[in-house]
């Protein structure tokens, strides 16, 4: 009975007090939205792989190599790893493979398809993760040779309604597979899930028929992963101890020559999606902490708008509570009365913010690369959540102004000497201080993160990627690769074209070391290794810096000639270094050359890496990857017609191709969705820190009616009494923004410190943003201002 009299006295007074009450519920809707939405984000990023039954005993075995008091860390390892593991390492359960391939066609009777998720893997693949066997023989799936099991989809996608157990795949138009499986649809929250899987002892076969037994190559890392599954009773301490003696057993002596020191950590299955090199390596878990202190600062600058208005409304609410107090009111019901018009309007704000996420998730996942799912039937843990924000918002909003209009003296009330006390005031302008900081810190963040962007945009990154254009070789025989890049030349709309082996954008795939002739290795080091033809350099627009380019008329650039970069000449410690005699060890036997040219440094790989050495020799006959420079045109068309080229001399084949320029912007897809995300959010704080701005400048320019009336009177012109109502106002805007600024400093000055290449935090990007706040709090109040400035003094002294 009481709580139904608390809640018809506050719908009364949320409806007598309508405009109030819909900036009140605005900002708190807004404030809940960006919430949720940041939640769903967060808690989709963190429950990646945790869906295995057994995910707490699985483990991925990463790398470090380490090397002058330098250590890198990465996840791919060596495919001899595994084989090791299952013979030397005790108390395993499970060890497997996951080796990635990138684009593979897959050719199904005349349907061709670029398949983007295929992945071999080991038999223990399918025992590790749970990733459940709908039909074939689960013990003896992926054992054998080209055989392959398929997802419901991929089996749809090849076979149609037919079932794929039996029917075969020509797989790279080399080899067929045949699906001897089907498994269930992956969930999209996995790093290790694929389409196709194709069994380990293909990819080994298919090596061994081209010469490369990669089971006896110890420091060679390609797209590899390893993963083991630990006995329930093994003690992971013993674990890691037999894999750091087995790797110093396999690996001693090329790191001794190489003068590094290589070993293996192990990475629980959970932390993967957060720290993709490993646990010591890059960590992505900060920026997660950041987005759920966002989303804390957006609601809590949402209350603070709720605690400012009801606040600087005491006056109108004294006489309420003065003759509730006459008339035997306890503190505590008015307490709970307060408590309950605050908690209806976080309840009323929670619906409309639930609706404002279901219109807008679609949009969200665009922006932020996800496919997050939220219809009627919403989880458990979610549901709990929602009420629980309904009710922190409604008891955090509604605590400070229900204890401190429930404190109020019904005797000074009555006699009408009520006066906000300096604390109320104090703690209004305290508040109005930090909603500000936080915007101010959020621009200056989403400014530092659109700079980088822009600085990896702009960068020169030592070759011209304009109209570069790369076409994938994959099963292209080296003679009709040949063929092809000389018709492409007959093109006026074809400038220069190379066949090489590196795919800008990536790393090279081929690291192996390289020495001064005559030298141990331990005075070598490991350089990234390019095979090419004699244009490679011409397509590029790379700059000779010393020596010169290959010439196909000298014989001897074919077989012992090379061309370094300024990192390996620095590593090398050369001060001329254009003759000198070197070798590349890529195994036992070792290829000797002279060094004829060298070529500025150029970023083979994303920004965020140093450039590493690099060596470029003659070896068109390794190419996967044919690099033309276009003429600028209708690149469309132009492409169009080297597909009709490409399908004329092999037919057989896809035609595979992407722009350089729009694979260099791929790898920043992270941080370009930190960027959108930083600046939509920091527009909503500021949209919500106005909108409370909006409602105080209201009532205080309602509570100064009369003063301002009586200056008018006494002469003070329009624009005068504008200055005065905001004036205050801006002093706090601007206390908020110097606040702001070590923090917003320091804060991105470490998010920066992850890139080689990167900006600094210069000071007119602080300067910008506080002049941007400054500019948008100034019209907020100004509405206002001059809206009472202009009010005819004899109505405003007749009013009060």
């Amino acid at each position: 009975m009481m709580f139904r009299n608390y809640l018809k006295i506050a719908i009364r007074h949320l409806q007598r007090n309508k405009f109030i009450t819909a900036i009140n519920v605005t900002g708190l809707a807004v404030g809940m939205a960006c919430c949720i939405f940041i939640v769903l984000y967060v808690r989709d990023e963190l429950s990646f792989d945790k869906f295995h039954h057994n995910t707490g005993n699985i483990y991925r075995v990463t790398r470090f190599i380490s090397r002058n008091g330098v250590t890198e860390y990465d996840a791919p390892t060596q495919i001899a790893l595994a084989p090791a593991i299952r013979n030397e390492v005790k108390g395993l359960k499970e060890v497997t493979r996951v080796f990635i391939p990138g684009v593979l066609q897959i050719q199904v009777n005349d349907k061709k398809i670029k398949e983007t998720k295929v992945k071999f893997v080991d038999p223990g693949y399918l025992k590790t993760f749970s990733f459940g066997v709908l039909s074939g023989k689960s013990a003896d799936l992926l054992k054998a040779p080209y055989t392959a099991v398929l997802t419901q989809s991929a089996a749809r996608k090849y076979f149609g309604n037919e079932s794929p157990i039996g029917k075969s795949m020509l797989v790279s138009n080399s080899y067929n597979c045949l699906v001897t499986g089907v498994m269930q649809d992956m969930p999209q929250n996995t790093d290790i899930g694929t389409d196709v899987a194709i069994s380990f002892s293909t990819f080994l076969s298919e090596s061994l028929k081209a010469g490369i037994d990669y089971e006896q190559q110890w420091f060679n890392f390609l797209d590899n992963q390893t993963f083991i599954q630990v006995d329930e009773n093994a003690d992971l301490a013993n674990v890691q101890r037999d894999l750091t003696a087995m790797a110093e057993h396999y690996t001693a002596g090329i790191s001794r020559r190489l003068g590094v020191k290589f070993g293996l950590n192990l990475q629980p299955l959970s932390h993967i999606h957060q720290r993709p090199q490993g646990d010591f390596g890059k960590d992505n878990m900060p920026m997660l902490w950041i987005y759920l202190a966002i989303g804390a600062f957006i609601i809590l600058i949402a209350c603070f708008n709720f605690i400012n208005l009801t606040t600087a409304r005491a006056h109108e609410r004294a006489r309420e509570v003065g003759l509730r107090k006459v008339l035997g009111a306890e503190k505590k019901s008015l307490v709970l009365q307060f408590l309950t018009e605050s908690s209806l309007i976080s309840i009323i704000s929670l619906i409309i913010s639930l609706l404002l996420v279901i219109a807008l998730l679609p949009a969200f996942n665009t922006i932020a690369a996800k496919n997050i799912k939220l219809g009627l039937s919403i989880d458990s843990v979610l549901l709990t959540g929602l009420v629980l924000l309904a009710a922190v918002v409604g008891l955090l909003a509604g605590s400070y102004p229900a204890f401190y209009l429930s404190s109020l003296l019904p005797i000074k009330v009555l006699k009408g000497k009520f006066a906000t006390s300096h604390s109320g005031i104090f703690v209004r302008k305290a508040l109005v201080v930090f909603q500000f900081a936080v915007a101010v810190a959020m621009i200056i963040s989403s400014f530092v993160v659109y700079s980088q962007l822009k600085y990896w945009s702009n960068k020169n990154l030592g070759f011209d990627k304009e109209h570069l254009v790369n076409i994938r070789m994959d099963g292209v025989s080296p003679a009709v690769a040949d063929h092809y890049k000389a018709k492409l030349l007959e093109r006026a709309d074809v400038k220069s074209a190379s066949l090489n082996s590196m795919l800008l954008g990536n790393s090279i795939d081929s690291n192996n070391p390289i020495v001064e002739e005559g030298k141990d290795d331990k005075e070598g080091f490991v350089a990234g290794i390019i095979h090419g033809d004699f244009d490679l350099v011409k397509t590029l627009k790379l700059k000779i810096i010393a020596g010169r380019n290959f010439d196909p008329a000298m014989r001897t650039d074919s077989n012992n000639a090379f061309i370094v970069n300024e990192a390996a000449v620095r590593s090398f410690g050369f001060k001329d270094p254009i003759g000198q005699r070197i070798e590349w060890r890529p195994g036992s036997k070792g290829v000797h050359g002279t060094i004829i040219g060298v070529v500025a440094d150029f970023n083979y790989q994303d920004l965020k890496k140093a450039v590493t050495p690099v060596l470029y020799m003659i070896k068109p006959e390794y190419a996967s990857n044919l690099t033309l420079r276009l003429a600028p045109g209708n690149h469309t068309a132009q492409l169009a017609e080297l597909e009709e080229l490409w399908n004329s001399l092999s037919p057989d084949l896809l035609f595979q191709y992407s722009f350089v320029d729009q694979d260099l912007q791929n790898l920043y897809k992270g941080e370009s969705t930190l960027g959108r995300l930083f600046g939509i959010f920091s527009g909503l704080t500021i949209l919500i820190a106005c909108i409370g701005l909006l409602g105080l400048s209201i009532l205080i320019a309602q509570q100064r009616t009369k003063e301002i009336g009586i200056r008018k009177v006494l002469g003070a012109s329009a624009a005068h009494l504008s200055v005065l109502l905001t004036k205050d106002f801006l002093k706090l805007v601007l206390i908020g923004s110097v606040f702001a600024l070590p923090v917003a400093y320091f804060g991105m000055n470490s998010w920066l410190q992850r890139f080689v290449f990167r900006v600094s935090v210069e000071w007119w990007i602080m300067v910008l943003a506080i002049l941007m706040v400054v500019i948008i709090a100034i019209v907020t109040i100004s509405l206002q201002a001059v809206k009472a400035a202009l009010v005819n003094p004899v109505v405003s002294l007749k009013t009060e």
